[in-house]
């Protein structure tokens, strides 16, 4: 019977490892996450909701929005997402470099500035950048939290500047509860 459980735990880790998963949890200890070479634990911060399943039409592992909008109507939202590292981004400061590059190529008046790095739950330091979108006057604040073979992506965006100021708290909040772990199967 151990042989069974252990194949049956071998077998949802490995599905769940090729198309990516989270589970919301009954404890207050945070929604899973888990896909190939990445699993990690986010609290929702209290007045948000976290969704996975609209997240994942959109290439995230979670968005999130205060309670009582939704994804498509809040003023101010956060997001989650995993980037893999290759070759041309294998540091977490090469994904961010390109990162960048990416955005400033979207409007010459956009901005990046550095912010204070943030403490997650495993005491790793997120590097945290702060961007402005002049093209769509789109504030946002995006933290880069380096794992062995990807970097996870904790961003809060908002196109009024007021909202998006409230809103910093809970982003601090939801990085503050990041926890990266190595899962480990029981023989």
């Amino acid at each position: 019977m151990p042989f069974i459980k252990a194949i049956i735990l071998a077998s949802t880790f490995l599905a769940a490892s090729v198309l990516g998963f989270s589970q919301k949890p009954d404890a207050p200890d945070g929604a899973l996450f888990f896909g190939q070479n990445y699993s990690f634990i986010l609290n929702e911060p209290p007045g948000w909701s976290m969704d996975s399943e609209t997240a994942k039409s959109q290439g995230l592992q979670a968005v999130l929005y205060p309670k009582g909008s939704s994804w498509k109507t809040a003023v101010a939202a956060m997001y989650v997402r995993v980037i893999y590292k290759n070759e041309s981004k294998d540091t977490v400061e090469k994904v961010i470099s390109n990162d960048i590059a990416d955005f400033l190529q979207l409007s010459k008046e956009s901005k990046v500035s550095d912010s204070p790095t943030l403490a997650t739950r495993d005491r790793k330091a997120a590097i945290v950048k702060v961007l402005y979108d002049a093209a769509n006057k789109n504030y946002e604040s995006v933290a880069f939290i380096d794992q062995p073979k990807v970097v996870v992506i904790v961003a809060l965006t908002s196109r009024d500047k007021d909202e998006y100021q409230k809103s910093l708290p809970s982003f601090n909040t939801l990085v503050g509860s990041y926890f990266g772990f190595q899962p480990t199967i029981a023989r």
